[in-house]
């Protein structure tokens, strides 16, 4: 994870020196990617349960988008993002778990200037929580696993535009239930390539 780390960073660098000194209007349409790369909200809720301290979770979480901008100002995306792999430890065992989120959201974007936007999204997600360990009882989890489809908003991004292909944007969204008890939420920074 953190050679894709040095690699965003060094691609981003190397975009925004190569950038010209001006960039024609932010609203642009058709098909994009992005890929990015943050940190995940694991949130698991009471169980009936005494937990003995904090989630922990792996540090880094990726999301790959695929979308297109239909006109200058509204769009639609499609997602998926690995959120990594949990733990909860409470006083009678501990849950180990693996969540991944797909989405389909709508995007509606607003300039700031000539390279700055602000995206918002309300995004259709489907997610899925996954076993990987217990100890204990492992009927005493089945909260904590399983799989949840809704709608969620609010989703805020931050373009910034570098040139007409490539821009670097930070986000942050909820990403809705992985389970009945456990929520999701995902920020990040990346890159987007337009076509």
């Amino acid at each position: 994870m953190k050679n894709i780390t040095i690699a965003l960073l060094c691609t981003a660098s190397v975009v925004l020196a190569t950038a010209p000194a001006h960039a024609e209007s932010p609203f642009t349409t058709g098909p994009f990617v992005g890929l990015s790369l943050g940190g995940v909200g694991l949130m698991p809720r009471t169980i009936g349960l005494v937990n003995t301290g904090e989630s922990e979770h792996d540090n880094g979480a990726a999301k790959l988008t695929a979308g297109y901008w239909f006109s200058p100002h509204w769009g639609f995306a499609a997602s998926y993002v690995d959120m990594g792999e949990f733990t909860q430890t409470y006083n009678s065992g501990s849950f180990s778990g693996s969540v991944r989120s797909a989405g389909l959201g709508l995007l509606g974007r607003v300039a700031i200037n000539d390279r700055w936007s602000l995206i918002g999204k309300v995004t259709l997600t489907h997610n899925r929580s996954k076993q990987t360990s217990v100890t204990g009882d492992p009927i005493q989890f089945s909260e904590l696993r399983g799989e949840s489809t809704q709608a969620v908003w609010p989703g805020l991004e931050i373009n910034y535009k570098v040139n007409e292909a490539a821009s670097v944007f930070f986000e942050a969204e909820s990403r809705g239930e992985a389970a009945e008890k456990l929520d999701t939420a995902y920020g990040g920074i990346g890159l987007r390539w337009q076509f």
